[in-house]
């Protein structure tokens, strides 16, 4: 992927300089190392002692229920802890003087006294229920369980004002499972994360609740809802890789619509999970990401406006944050971790407040020439601390905004137009209104034709151009020509390939007036820039979305282990690999292998012609493999495995096996093979790549990846792991695809010493 290797140079000075937080100040933190039952962190609430007026943190441990005193923020105390069945789930809500908590190990409702914060007066009531997902009590206390053992899992209502310490039942609402949700007045707001949408259910009589209205979430993976203080809007999230905070205009539930929504950190593929509404701003728990702050004073224009991440690493995963608690009256917002803490266990983290409202940014964009609205047109403005990219809807309308107030250059840019500036005074808390008109660009015919290394055309080739604005996918004709009608100038990726030639890659600048040129060496190489037919077989059906795929991956990861890959490797042309399930899912093992096996084919290939005697045939291809489960969340140990063999049409041989034991797992593997030394070379060889769920119980993390298959005549360099040295002598330079050259047309190049070390270096003429 030469544009992904360039995108990281480019940008390595500001991941350098990238802050961790913006107008969120951590004042203080606490966590459990060292204590006789340090855990992982749970959720999180927060009280205010009536007498005292000390404010507490209440936290929800895997191993049982810490309350925090928060009197010095940047000292906080642990007050008491109540210790319980250890799980990974475990929430609370309180109820004037009083906690209730609950877990999906068992011990039922745990009921705390707060007046007596020696953590002695609590019981465990389990009358109703024995395990709930989650709790919320109105502002009448009624408690509200979620996800119990009771039923579908919907929502009991429990009575816990006449009688704090015995709640009593008041009905239920059992339609779905609901994860997640809240209440205000006589409206419950259900996250049904199985159904992907939220309920609104009408729960003025609690023997007889009434559905109100219901609608889908972005990524539908409903987790939870909160409710604007007017009553007119709902916000949600998805607690899936790559989603969103969702809005949406309640104020007519047959005609509920959805007006905006937002990602923390697009393209990382990270995933939300509890948003709560705190004025006109939504506090978010981001899991990698942290605590995030959204401006919603205009809920059709979310606008972050803070954040801070306390978990190192990034992307998809579920460590880092697990919840925020933003109502104490001291407006200090608290939030709690998974396993920020050094070893790894749960941690308290208190914030002060430095954002205020947001500075907004509307208009209209037309065409210069017809005045007609353009859509898609993409705004940005420059110099963000925070990155805030919009586009136009079908009537040529934007919303945006930036977190501060300050003079802004705002880009407007669309594929054939020419780019547009335009100088804005941003002002906090006000909508300024900036109209653009952009003026089409010229277009040409662009011819071009795919030879091979004596100029001979090559028919049926597969060829992809593209850059930012502009993506154009052709074949050649029966002569290799191509020709693409509306063309416009600028520079592009250029590929093409074939089975049966080396897939070629570089960088142009197309201007219309000369012929685009590519020439494909011959040979057997394919890093999935193309599809030219690998099969797919085995027991997994066509729709189990744990069968091989081409594409670019989303990764997932436990604990720091990665499953699924995130990307192909870097030292080829483009982005695509076959894995084993590209899309993550709403967490790991979601698209995993499972039951059955999943078998990937190369197309033939003939090594029947033999080359010099100082030469042989050489197989080189990087693999991926990840097994877990099963012994980790119950059930038997991961026992599968991931076989790569070769055929020459008449017998097979295992090249590489990979088991749960093998060291190199969830990560790319360089693989090579002199291919004479296992069997007979013929003019039917194929490759086979198999990987499997063996268990037929299930429950056991099946990932896979291939990447960059290549046939060539010398010992193959793993030019995608380069390392650097001094004190050497440059014996060769190749390109991407292992090739030597001479010159420096080529975007990357890779310089062979005689210590065997390899420098990648990145030249642009």
């Amino acid at each position: 992927m030469i544009k992904k290797i360039l995108i990281a140079l480019i940008c390595l000075p500001l991941f350098v300089n990238a802050q961790s937080n913006y107008n969120l100040a951590l004042v203080g933190d606490f966590n459990w190392n060292g204590l006789s039952y340090d855990s992982e962190g749970s959720d999180i609430w927060g009280w205010k002692s009536p007498t005292s007026g000390v404010e507490y943190a209440l936290v929800g441990l895997n191993s049982g229920f810490s309350v925090v005193d928060l009197s010095t923020p940047s000292s906080p105390t642990e007050s008491f802890f109540i210790p319980g069945v250890n799980t990974t789930w475990r929430d609370i809500k309180t109820w004037d003087d009083h906690a209730y908590v609950i877990n999906e190990g068992g011990d039922g409702l745990l009921i705390v006294d707060l007046t007596d914060l020696t953590g002695q007066t609590y019981i465990n009531h389990t009358l109703h229920f024995n395990t709930a997902h989650n709790i919320y009590i109105d502002e009448n206390g009624v408690a509200y369980i979620f996800g119990s053992d009771v039923g579908n899992g919907g929502a009991l209502f429990l009575d816990v004002a006449t009688d704090p310490m015995n709640p009593s039942y008041l009905g239920e609402w059992d339609d779905y499972y609901i994860h997640d949700g809240m209440v205000r007045g006589d409206t419950m707001w259900a996250g049904c994360i199985y159904e992907g949408e939220f309920y609104a259910v009408d729960v003025s009589d609690k023997t007889n609740p009434q559905t109100l209205g219901h609608h889908a979430t972005p990524n539908q993976f409903t987790h939870n809802a909160w409710v604007s203080d007017d009553g007119d809007y709902v916000f949600t999230t998805d607690e899936q890789s790559d989603s969103f905070i969702g809005s949406y205009n309640i104020e007519d539930m047959n005609n509920i619509q959805e007006v905006d929504r937002i990602q923390s950190n697009p393209g990382e593929n990270s995933i939300p999970h509890n948003v709560h509404v705190d004025g006109n701003f939504l506090v978010t728990s981001w899991y990698r990401d942290g605590t995030i702050v959204h401006d919603a004073t205009h809920p059709n224009n979310l606008i972050q406006v803070a954040y801070y991440d306390s978990y190192t690493g990034s992307g998809n995963g579920f460590d880092g944050c697990w919840g925020t608690y933003p109502f104490l009256s001291s407006s200090l917002i608290i939030s709690s971790d998974i396993n920020s803490a050094s070893n790894g266990n749960g941690k308290l983290l208190i914030y002060e407040r430095g954002f205020s409202q947001a500075s907004y940014l509307e208009g209209n964009v037309t065409d210069a020439n017809t005045s007609t609205p353009l859509t898609g047109v993409n705004v940005e403005i420059l110099n963000t601390v925070i990155p805030n990219l919009s586009t136009t809807n079908l009537s040529g309308d934007y919303v945006s905004g930036t977190a501060d107030p300050n003079t802004y250059d705002i880009v407007f840019s669309k594929a054939g137009y020419l780019n547009d500036t335009i100088t804005s005074v941003l002002v906090a808390g006000v909508v300024t209104i900036v109209d653009a008109q952009l003026v089409p660009l010229a277009s040409f015919t662009a011819n071009g034709i795919v030879v091979d290394v004596n100029g001979t055309g090559i028919s049926n080739a597969d060829i992809l151009i593209y850059n930012n604005d502009f993506n154009y996918v052709l074949t050649s004709d029966n002569n290799g020509n191509f020709s693409i009608n509306t063309m416009f100038e600028g520079s592009y990726d250029v590929m093409a390939g074939q089975w049966g030639y080396i897939t070629s890659c570089s960088n142009e600048y197309i201007d219309g007036t000369n012929n685009i040129v590519i020439t494909l060496d011959e040979g057997y190489y394919d890093d999935f820039t193309f599809d030219f037919g690998w099969g797919i077989s085995g027991g997994i059906t066509p729709s189990d979305p744990g069968r091989w795929e081409r594409g670019d991956p989303e990764g997932t990861s436990s604990q720091g282990f990665a499953f699924n890959p995130e990307d192909d490797i870097n030292a080829d042309c483009f982005e695509y690999a076959y894995v084993t399930g590209l899309d993550a899912g709403g967490q790991v093992g979601s698209n995993d292998v499972d039951d059955f096996n999943t078998i990937l084919t190369s197309p033939i290939f003939d090594l029947s012609q033999p080359l010099s005697s100082n030469h042989s045939y050489y197989l080189s291809y990087h693999s991926w493999f990840s097994n877990g489960g099963g012994g980790w969340g119950g059930g038997s140990p991961p026992n599968d495995s991931l076989t790569v063999s070769i055929s020459n049409g008449n017998s097979t041989v295992v090249l590489e096996t990979m088991t749960e034991s093998s060291p190199d797992m969830g990560q790319w593997n360089f693989r090579n093979f002199e291919l004479s030394q296992y069997l007979t070379l013929t003019t039917n060889m194929q490759l086979i790549v198999e990987t499997a769920d063996w268990d037929a119980l299930g429950g056991h993390w099946v990932e896979a990846g291939f990447d960059k298959f290549q046939i060539s005549s010398g010992v193959p360099t793993d030019i995608n792991n380069v390392v650097i040295q001094e004190n050497r002598t440059l014996v060769q330079i190749v390109d991407i695809l292992g090739r030597e050259v001479t010159d420096s047309k080529n975007i990357v190049l890779f310089y062979i010493y005689d210590d065997g070390s390899v420098e990648k270096k990145v030249t642009i003429e």
